[in-house]
């Protein structure tokens, strides 16, 4: 006698499921699994990537391939936000910055859990939890969920963790990358804004309790205010001073204006000093790292170099001992 088996459809056989989510331009595409007559939102082509509902301890399933209400109270719209924002993660390593995923080995390292009984998201293990805020809703945004994709890549790169108030600054530029490369919402650099009312502003932050200008008190302050340097390096790199694609102005610590060049080169650069990574980073190292993988990016090109040199200078990380020192100046 042979037992029966059930056959696991890959995604590329069949249509992608459609999600309806509750902070994202709807109809999402997911791609999702099947087994016999039953879906899942189990991704087939990133292994570990699924979403379980936190009540029933089980992926979620169904039998179609339509998910989602649009109540944000629903965990199974939850779900589709939150398993959205993660597939998203993947596809931006791999388009944005030639990684194979959030754990460079092919895999997101991270699976998701979403109805959490507890307020905002976090990981846990190998899950990012997904909890509510304070009406009670699913907080798995693009950016959120960017962010412990974010943190993941931190811990698995070159020196491990960032520190020195650094940390969150990297979670939160990968937040705001995953918002930007969906293309689904009107991206911006506030992360959390659609499930929270107190978003944290990556342009200008000290309008939401950050530090705008490095001192050197901000080593040994409180994370996310000390990410607000780094963030604001970021949004100056990324959009400049003052945009126009309809983003709000940056205030600049030494009044200069800065042309930005881009979420999509900013990340990259980013995330280029980050494989060059040693323990104990600060902003300074970070200066350094990132003025060397700008020269690197552009051979001949000194226009990173110099957008990235300006951005620093304008958030207060002064020039370093060790930074290339090139006929760009």
């Amino acid at each position: 006698m042979v037992a029966s088996l059930a056959v696991v459809t890959p995604a590329h056989a069949r249509p992608a499921g459609t999600g309806t989510g509750a902070w994202n331009r709807n109809p999402v595409t997911i791609e999702t699994s099947q087994s016999g007559t039953t879906y899942l939102m189990r991704d087939p082509r990133w292994p570990g990537l699924d979403c379980v509902d936190a009540v029933t301890g089980t992926v979620f399933s169904g039998p179609d391939d339509v998910w989602g209400n649009g109540n944000p109270t629903d965990r199974e719209t939850g779900c589709v936000d939150a398993y959205y924002a993660a597939q998203t993660f993947q596809r931006m390593t791999v388009r944005w910055l030639g990684r194979n995923g959030a754990d460079g080995n092919g895999r997101p390292g991270l699976g998701l859990k979403v109805g959490e009984p507890r307020q905002g998201l976090g990981t846990t293990g190998g899950r990012i939890w997904v909890g509510y805020n304070s009406a009670g809703q699913w907080v798995g945004s693009l950016d959120l969920v960017g962010r412990e994709y974010g943190l993941l890549i931190d811990r698995t790169t070159p020196g491990g963790p960032s520190g020195n108030g650094t940390g969150e600054f990297v979670a939160d530029a990968f937040g705001a990358a995953t918002e930007w490369f969906s293309g689904q919402t009107t991206a911006d650099l506030l992360i959390g804004e659609r499930p929270s009312t107190n978003p944290r502003n990556m342009s200008n932050p000290a309008a939401s309790g950050g530090i705008n200008c490095y001192s050197s008190a901000v080593p040994t302050a409180e994370p996310y205010s000390a990410a607000g340097v780094g963030d604001h390096w970021f949004a100056l790199l990324a959009a400049g001073s003052r945009p126009d694609n309809g983003l709000p102005a940056s205030p600049t610590c030494d009044g200069s204006t800065i042309r930005g060049i881009g979420v999509d080169r900013a990340i990259k650069i980013l995330y280029g000093a980050m494989l060059r990574k040693v323990s104990g980073m600060t902003y300074q190292k970070y200066r350094i790292l990132t003025l060397r993988l700008a020269l690197d990016l552009t051979p001949g090109n000194c226009s990173d170099y110099k957008a990235v040199k300006a951005a620093w200078n304008a958030v207060s990380v002064p020039a370093q001992p060790g930074e290339p020192s090139v006929v760009c100046d």
